[in-house]
């Protein structure tokens, strides 16, 4: 039997995907072939089973969760590369979102490394000067900060990787669903416990709501998977009405539990797909006024239940909420990050360096600790100054393409509801970002990646 070399590339914006090994006969191809098909599923398994532990995990924004995370994720790098090397086939998966993180990682290692001059002098409290020559100023928390953005676009690139089908996609599109249904329903049964907390064992008095320290972080991902539901529920032509049933439970759970946990940006950014679902579905011919109909009666009738079922003391403390002077808090917070980004306008203070800055730069009476500028675009622009801030610009512009050719291409298809909700979703993360740090949890993080994933597999040609 005489031996062949085969050798086949694909390329386009996302993928590239080869084969590079020689077979000595059709035992060998059929061994190769079935070693790629074991490792692809095997990674888009383990990355989807990463996605959805990640909010269990207190929203895997602690050391132990990330750890855990991190070593999934190499797991699943290093299975891709023994199926390169062991069977000679694999996939590679690549786009200009993916290009820009790594841009801001590398980044994020320039402000580690120690420089040839000093760029600061500092006055010591006994006297005399240090020469500092690092470009961060808390090289542990810049060390930690780039750990955990290499851990999520590993994660980017996993997932970009594993979702390239029709069918996986909308596998991710029920799974992110369905784990945002039961976060919903156990975060309202730990909220209205009054025996104390069921699960996540938060003080009865903190701002948490279910795995989330934070109310409002649990909110950001309600707003992030809301618009899937909805939109695939106003679609048209779905087939058989019977399968709108669990989209329209997920909506009704996630809002109510937004309701529960008395969120005003959550509140506020529900409201958001009301709009825009139905107003970029029109561009598929639906009806304006029908669909914005439905969705504010879905909507509305979900927040109703969601602030009755919490009963007279919750309507109490959502009055409260709004009553608070929030803005004002963050204002005075906002004000600081701008002076400590005019103090560093080049390279800012270094990734994850804020919380140790701000208190130089609070002008009250210095004792406010805040890790968080209370505004992801902000605190981007304190951290890593200019340069960052044109590779966040980058990654907005390339952003901004990936959704507009995923729309583009899905139009009067069955994926269009996809591809909506999918960019609705993006985009009620990054409004969120204005006021809040949601994206700053890695659980969110990760949520936010995979909407983007999506559209990247929507954007190519099935």
């Amino acid at each position: 039997m005489t031996s062949a070399t085969r050798q086949l590339v694909i390329v386009d914006r996302t993928t590239l995907a080869w084969r590079r090994a020689a077979f000595a006969d059709g035992e060998g191809v059929g061994f190769g072939s079935l070693g790629v098909r074991v490792g692809d599923r095997a990674i888009f398994g383990g990355v989807l089973a990463l996605l959805l532990l990640a909010p269990w995990l207190y929203g895997s924004d602690h050391a132990g969760a990330l750890l855990l995370l991190g070593w999934g994720a190499a797991a699943l790098l290093l299975l891709w590369l023994a199926t390169l090397a062991l069977a000679g086939a694999g996939r590679w998966a690549w786009s200009g979102g993916h290009t820009w993180m790594a841009l801001f990682f590398g980044l994020a290692v320039l402000q580690l490394l120690p420089l040839p001059l000093s760029v600061e002098r500092i006055p010591l409290p006994e006297g005399g000067m240090l020469s500092w020559n690092r470009l961060t100023r808390d090289p542990a928390a810049t060390a930690a900060a780039a750990a955990k953005l290499a851990l999520v676009l590993a994660f980017f690139f996993l997932m970009t990787l594993g979702a390239n089908s029709a069918a996986r996609v909308h596998a991710l599109e029920r799974a992110l669903l369905g784990n945002g249904t039961v976060l919903a329903l156990l975060g309202m049964v730990n909220a209205l416990s009054s025996v104390g907390p069921i699960l996540w064992a938060f003080s009865s008095n903190s701002p948490s709501f279910g795995p989330y320290a934070n109310r409002a972080h649990f909110s950001t991902l309600v707003a992030m998977l809301l618009p899937l539901g909805l939109a695939r529920v106003l679609s048209e032509g779905i087939g058989r009405r019977g399968e709108r049933l669990p989209f329209v439970l997920a909506i009704a759970m996630m809002t109510a539990a937004v309701g529960v946990a008395a969120s005003r940006a959550g509140l506020v950014l529900t409201l958001l797909p009301c709009i825009a679902v139905p107003l970029v579905m029109r561009r598929g011919g639906h009806g304006l006024r029908q669909t914005l109909g439905r969705a504010c009666l879905i909507l509305g009738l979900a927040i109703g239940i969601g602030i009755g079922v919490g009963g007279e003391e919750l309507g109490e403390r959502l009055v409260g909420r709004f009553r608070d002077d929030a803005f004002a808090v963050r204002s005075a917070i906002w004000r600081a990050t701008l002076r400590m980004i005019a103090d560093h306008p080049l390279f800012g203070v270094g990734l994850g360096a804020f919380a140790t800055m701000y208190p130089h730069y609070d002008s009250g009476n210095g004792l406010r600790y805040t890790a968080e500028a209370h505004n992801d675009y902000l605190q981007l622009l304190a951290e890593t100054g200019i340069a960052g801030g044109l590779i966040g610009v980058g990654f907005l512009v390339a952003l901004l393409r990936i959704m507009r050719r995923a729309l583009s291409r899905t139009v009067g298809t069955r994926q269009w509801s996809l591809a909506v909700g999918a960019s609705v979703g993006i985009v009620a993360g990054l409004i969120h970002s204005l006021v809040d740090f949601g994206l700053q949890i890695t659980a969110n993080a990760l949520v936010f990646l995979s909407l983007v994933a999506v559209l990247l597999r929507l954007g190519r040609e099935w």
